[in-house]
């Protein structure tokens, strides 16, 4: 390398680059320029397209002047030829004829339609026929493809001598009318170029003060919150710049309401979940101990079907400002509360200690369980709670929030305290929790859940007069799982109405093929309240039965006192017009929950069954005796059979039988059976009266 070079090379290396120079952009002027150019452009090709096509009438009119002018004149020099004595000449006159049109055809016929001359075009002739009609019509012309043809007699003296045939083929409209337009497109486009730099300085200078108010506008400063009309004094920009003022005050009032609607649930008014965990992934992040409640209603669902979603929104506002009312005065630190699902509220407390979230949780837990009146209606409902802690159970907001939800489950799984704090212990229970439900869906699925049967035995006679389908799971390691464990479980996942749909079929089955063989009258069926919300649960009904022969009056279908006091009239519904088909209704456990009578006595029940607590404490609990007692009483009132459940010992089915109790079911008797089993059962069964005078 030489020195020269080296030189060279370092001048270039320290000279800076200049930076890449950004394409200008074109102005408004120029747009408004180029705007008036298309716009002429475009307009007068407009009228070129549309000028000949409404021009078409004109343009047939004079092709028919043409061949009629062509046919006029071919026929007047043959007769001026007549006149003269020269007819036999006419074959020369034909061929001394210059044909002026394009594609023009002249032809001369003696009075016999024999042609005697033709020159020009060489298309063939028209039939004689048509040629003579066009001849008698003076005003006819005749188009064949593109080709017009007109035809006049010679006449001389009145003496008829002959006709002339003329004909001609125009050229074509399209070529013309491209060719046209293609020329006039030419011209203007010139003219347009010529006078585009005038149009744009014209424009230019009658949109300087626009122009000028757009540099402002795009210089101005994002915080800068003055009025645009204030910047400017021309009397034509100033209502339009209060225009612009105008919507965009409007949009942003606009984008602060759409801000609080995506981020506040329209019922309590709280932050929704969207702003919740924002909130809490920040709170966490920020680091320290943070606690998490979250707060779950029970059965929150039932009072939305029992008063309808106007009274449960009211209901459920008032519930959040308890419970933050309850937040407030209980701490002193700040707090931040929202509304995380449909009954669930979610409290994050920064700072907090394990004692103030107790004292919280407390706090809340009295004030949600206090009764509340909302339209003449007194409505009282009670709440669950979870907590976890960050960062010794999470380290971010979506796992804080996993964690408090399973000490959630674990509170709703326990029978005396409404709260929970999270522990690692959970994790597997949840687990296992999980792999549970996961378990009752797949067996589901292959069948595992079948249908067991419980004799229910007539007191009086010891005569077998029906039984209960229980459902059972028969796990594929030959395990049995309790009704307690997976009915909870398939009611939680929505598969009740399917299990009980599969039990429904079977004891209809089962039932019926009893029937054929004189085995057994009945058979009860258990329905859980999950299955009223089933629109299919009363067509299902009439299927089992249909498909299996069963008569409606031989099934009995059972609904625990519970579901029947918390919404008679969604029972009466739908049981009426199974109750109307001659299907039985039994009401099950009765005397366990808080009995309204006046509800119950309006539901369509045939039977009432003694829950089987009662029956077990007779020796044991000297008030059972009594309830026993009253229960049967009201069904004697009430005209209504009576089935006592769990019926154990000898002295249970005597004392029952004393009290004019008409059924009983239970280990006495015989425990569930598969129905083989039912079968071989009943064929062995010998009627064991209970003893009228025991002791």
């Amino acid at each position: 390398m030489t020195a020269g070079t080296a030189k060279d090379s370092a001048d270039r290396a320290a000279k800076p680059v200049a930076p890449k120079r950004r394409a200008k952009r074109m102005g408004l002027s120029g747009r408004v320029a180029m705007i008036a150019v298309a716009a002429a452009f475009f307009a007068a090709l407009a009228q070129w397209v549309v000028t000949p096509i409404m021009a078409q009438g004109e343009i047939r009119y004079q092709r028919q002047t043409a061949v009629f002018a062509g046919a006029n004149l071919l026929a007047d020099v043959a007769r001026i030829h007549v006149e003269a004595g020269h007819w036999d000449e006419i074959g020369k006159l034909v061929d001394a004829l210059s044909v002026g049109m394009p594609d023009g055809q002249s032809a001369v016929f003696d009075k016999d339609w024999k042609l005697i001359a033709k020159d020009g075009a060489v298309e063939r002739l028209p039939p004689q026929r048509q040629m003579a009609a066009l001849a008698a019509d003076a005003s006819a012309v005749m188009v064949e493809g593109e080709r017009y043809y007109a035809a006049r007699p010679i006449v001389s003296n009145g003496v008829l001598y002959g006709y002339a045939v003329y004909s001609f083929e125009p050229r074509a409209f399209l070529d013309i009318w491209l060719w046209v337009v293609a020329l006039n497109a030419i011209v203007l486009s010139l003219v347009l170029l010529a006078i585009a730099p005038l149009i744009y300085r014209l424009a230019r200078h009658a949109l300087k003060p626009v122009t000028d108010l757009e540099k402002r506008i795009r210089m101005r400063d994002p915080k800068d919150k003055s009025k645009l009309a204030d910047s400017s004094d021309d009397k034509l920009l100033k209502p339009l710049l209060t225009a612009i003022d105008g919507v965009h005050d409007r949009s942003e009032a606009a984008m602060r309401r759409a801000l609080t609607m995506a981020y506040t649930d329209p019922v309590t008014r709280l932050p929704n979940r969207l702003r919740f965990m924002s909130k809490l992934d920040g709170t966490v992040a920020g680091g320290g101990v943070v606690f998490l409640v979250i707060c779950d209603l029970d059965r929150f669902r039932q009072v939305n079907v029992t008063y309808g979603p106007r009274v449960a929104d009211l209901a459920l506002a008032t519930t959040a400002e308890r419970l933050r009312a309850a937040a407030s005065q209980t701490l002193t630190l700040p707090f931040f509360f929202g509304r995380i699902g449909a009954d669930q509220f979610g409290v994050i407390l920064p700072g907090a200690g394990r004692e103030a979230v107790d004292s919280v949780i407390a706090a809340m837990e009295a004030a949600v369980s206090g009764v509340m009146v909302i339209d003449e209606q007194a409505l009282r409902v009670t709440a669950r709670f979870g907590a976890a802690a960050s960062p010794e159970d999470a380290a971010n907001g979506g796992d804080l929030l996993k964690q408090a939800e399973v000490a959630l489950k674990e509170a709703k799984r326990q029978t005396g305290t409404k709260h929970a704090f999270f522990d690692r212990k959970l994790l597997d229970k949840a687990r296992a929790q999980s792999r549970l439900e996961e378990e009752v869906r797949e067996g589901l699925e292959r069948g595992e859940f079948v249908a067991v049967y419980q004799p229910k035995v007539k007191l009086e006679t010891g005569e077998l007069v029906g039984a209960e389908a229980l459902a059972r799971w028969r796990r594929p390691d030959g395990m049995a799982v309790s009704p307690g464990v997976f009915i909870p479980i398939a009611e939680e996942l929505g598969l009740i109405a399917k299990l009980g749909k599969q039990v429904m079929q079977d004891a209809c089955l089962a039932a019926a093929g009893w029937n054929r063989r004189g085995i057994v009258s009945s058979v009860a069926v258990n329905v859980s309240p999950h299955q009223f919300d089933d629109p299919d649960f009363v067509n299902s009904v009439y299927r089992a039965l249909d498909e299996s022969g069963l008569p409606p009056n031989l099934l009995e279908l059972e609904i625990t006192e519970s579901a029947a006091v918390a919404d008679p009239d969604r029972v009466a519904r739908t049981m009426w017009p199974l109750r109307n088909r001659g299907v039985r209704l039994a009401i099950d456990d009765f005397g366990t929950g808080h009995s309204n009578f006046a509800a119950i006595t309006r539901l369509p029940f045939d039977v009432f069954k003694i829950d089987q607590q009662f029956v077990r404490a007779l020796s044991t609990d000297p008030h059972a005796p009594a309830i026993v007692e009253m229960i049967l009483a009201m069904a004697e009132a009430l005209g209504q059979e009576t089935v006592a459940e769990g019926v154990e010992t000898k002295e249970q089915a005597d004392f029952l039988l004393r009290r004019a109790c008409t059924i009983g079911q239970g280990y006495y008797y015989s425990p569930p059976l598969p129905a083989a089993e039912f079968d071989a059962f009943v064929r062995s069964y010998r009627p064991r009266p209970a003893d009228r005078f025991a002791a």
